[in-house]
């Protein structure tokens, strides 16, 4: 469609040129007739929808000045209004490239291996369970887990990541990624159809049809005007012909008031500029589900970040163990050495610790719990035994229980030992704010009455202050971080990162409502996240940004921005596109007004007070409108080289 678009606005402009300097020739009338070809198509098709648009004004108009022995004016006219709708089109364009470049990168075939051998077969057939062999230089053709192998692969098509990332046994790799080295089996974990290649595809789609709401306003507003413009230019007529005026330049006059009251670039003056910013976003790894969370984030004044795997690495690393009272020989038999740190890094792990660790593994192997992950990857990284649990259970926002050689035995938060009923320990909460006052993150054991603190910190990232200070300088009023971490952890985080407002100790709901009370106080919030606890605080602010969404679909549902490199830079990036875009529709907006204002007034009067000039003043409405409608749209398609710096 662009192809030909391009090829009939430039036949337009030759046979116009060559009109010109040949006005009594034929040219004039070809430049019409292959410039309207596309504005008579869109005018017919809102006719049968029962509804007029820009499109109709420009066909009237152009028929119009044909009519009176004007064809020049209206192949400048129809020039003019092709090559914006041309433009519109290439911004257009550069979003579809962004989702047909990722559909090309899903294989069709895959090398599946079962019980008879290994074979090709077509990427649909697979199920989730199956293996599949990826060779080197290979597109990994499913989603799924590395069960053997190990390579470094490609993601920069879906992230925009340029380096490439080392995969091993455990890791997720997903359909559409490139295998740069080594053979890696995969066992399938989505079926073709619901990969995360699948999901962004038709994330992208989503955000090139979902209108931001200054488009929406201006699709509501240019039906409306249309009929408005329809009457003044009916009136016009009217009225000069009542008073006598020759019909041919009454005619003339009322279509000069059409073409200059026409609202071509009021309408396309959000368009232009919101495709423009979602097709950079795309290539940049920043994906958003449509323009108004661009407009969104132009407007925000307050950032609310999540404390873990946002300001944080999210890899949480044991440092520390804390033996808080005489262990009897629970699960492991081993003898304590009884009060104070057992344990700490840099110093060599004893006996005590493995079995504390063991023990504490048995039980947070069954949790998906960031910490609980930590303390069964210490412990497998030690190569210690890990006892089996007979029974276990989990306890909301609070821990893990499991039943271990019959004892239970419970690991997690404060919250989940510490009631009113049944206090904590006073020696093991000494131990344990002591531990967090050094920035750590303190899971507790307990085992009838014996008690382990492990102490874990998850170190703020490299970029976490400089993007603090720079979201000031953006404008945001107000930058808290949100946690449900404890209030000693995240006072020590926050003073790392330069961030005063603190909120610590809370459950999802309770950001949630949180963030919905900010609101209520006129501030504008968006909050970003991991799109997996946070899913709640994510569908209530004004604009939810999930960090690092490749392969998490709570991240990709719950979230209008999904930042699929899991890196600071993004929310800088999103925030300037924001700003940058709103100002440019801004301006768009006031310089497309003023254009039609001044051609309406200046193109009435021309006439009376300069007789002699008023053949011009057609040709100057259609100069300064479709010009406006270029200039507009060219102001827009600058947000594809990015936002300013």
């Amino acid at each position: 469609m662009l192809d030909w678009k391009a090829l009939l606005t430039s036949l337009c402009g030759v046979f116009m040129v060559v009109g010109m300097i040949l006005p009594t020739s034929v040219f004039p009338y070809l430049s019409v007739l292959t410039g309207s070809y596309f504005a008579v198509g869109a005018a017919w098709r809102s006719l049968k929808e029962r509804s007029l648009d820009v499109n109709m004004l420009m066909v009237i108009a152009a028929a119009g000045a044909v009519a009176v022995g004007h064809p020049m004016e209206a192949a400048i006219l129809l020039f003019l209004f092709s090559l914006s709708s041309t433009l519109e089109s290439f911004a257009m364009a550069r979003t579809r490239s962004a989702i047909e470049g990722l559909v090309k990168l899903r294989p069709t075939e895959a090398i599946r291996i079962d019980a008879t051998g290994e074979r090709r077969v077509p990427v649909s057939s697979l199920q989730p369970g199956d293996r599949v062999r990826v060779l080197a230089f290979e597109s990994v053709p499913i989603d799924g887990e590395v069960v053997s192998g190990s390579s470094s692969i490609d993601q920069s098509a879906m992230t925009g990541e340029s380096e490439p990332i080392p995969k091993l046994s455990g890791d997720l790799v997903f359909a559409g990624t490139q295998n740069l080295e080594g053979m890696l089996v995969v066992q399938v974990t989505a079926p073709s159809g619901a990969t995360t290649l699948d999901r962004i595809v038709e994330l992208v789609r989503e955000a090139q049809e979902n209108k931001a709401s200054g488009e929406r306003i201006s699709d509501w507003f240019g039906q409306r005007y249309t009929y408005f413009v329809l009457s003044a230019a009916a009136a016009s007529l009217l009225i000069r012909y009542l008073a006598g005026q020759a019909s041919s330049d009454a005619i003339y006059a009322s279509l000069t008031l059409l073409v200059a009251l026409s609202p071509c670039a009021v309408v396309i003056s959000t368009p232009a500029s919101t495709l423009s910013a979602i097709a950079w976003a795309a290539r940049q790894g920043i994906l958003i589900r449509g323009g108004e969370f661009i407009e969104t984030a132009g407007v925000v004044d307050l950032i609310a970040l999540d404390k873990t795997g946002t300001l944080t690495e999210g890899k949480p690393q044991l440092v520390e163990i804390c033996v808080c009272s005489q262990h009897v020989g629970v699960a492991v038999g081993a003898e304590c050495m009884g009060e104070g740190a057992c344990w700490r890094a840099g110093k060599e792990f004893s006996s005590e610790a493995a079995s504390w660790l063991s023990l504490a593994a048995a039980v947070e192997q069954f949790s998906e719990h960031p910490l609980a992950q930590a303390i069964v990857r210490a412990a497998r990284e030690r190569d210690l035994s890990i006892p089996v649990a007979t029974e276990h259970w989990s306890v909301a926002g609070m821990g893990v229980e499991a039943v271990i050689e019959g004892k239970r035995v419970r690991v997690g938060q404060r919250r989940m030992f510490d009631s009113p009923e049944s206090p904590l320990r006073e020696e093991v909460a000494r131990h344990m704010e002591s531990m967090q006052r050094e920035g750590m993150t303190v899971a507790l054991l307990e085992c009838e009455g014996e008690w382990t603190a492990f102490g874990l910190r998850d170190e703020p990232r490299p970029k976490s202050k400089a993007l603090v200070e720079k979201v000031r300088s953006l404008g945001a009023k107000k930058v808290v971080m949100l946690t449900g971490d404890t209030a000693e952890t995240a006072r020590a985080v926050a003073a790392e990162v330069g961030i005063e407002d603190v909120h610590a100790g809370l459950m999802p709901e309770e950001k949630a409502t949180l963030l919905r009370n900010y609101r209520q106080s006129g501030y504008r919030v968006m909050m970003v996240g991991d799109g997996i606890n946070d899913a709640p605080s994510l569908t209530v602010a004004d604009l939810g940004v999930a960090m690092g969404g490749l392969g998490s679909d709570i991240a990709l549902n719950a979230a209008d921005v999904v930042l699929m490199r899991d890196k600071l830079e993004g929310i800088d990036q999103l925030l300037r596109l924001g700003r940058s875009t709103t100002q440019i529709i801004r301006s768009n907006l006031y310089f497309a007004t003023a254009v039609i204002v001044a051609l309406a007034i200046s193109t009435q009067v021309l006439g009376p007070l300069a007789p002699q000039l008023k053949t011009w003043a057609l040709p100057l409405a259609v100069v300064g409108h479709e010009g406006s409608t270029v200039l507009v749209i060219l102001n827009g398609l600058r947000l594809l080289s990015g936002p300013k710096r």
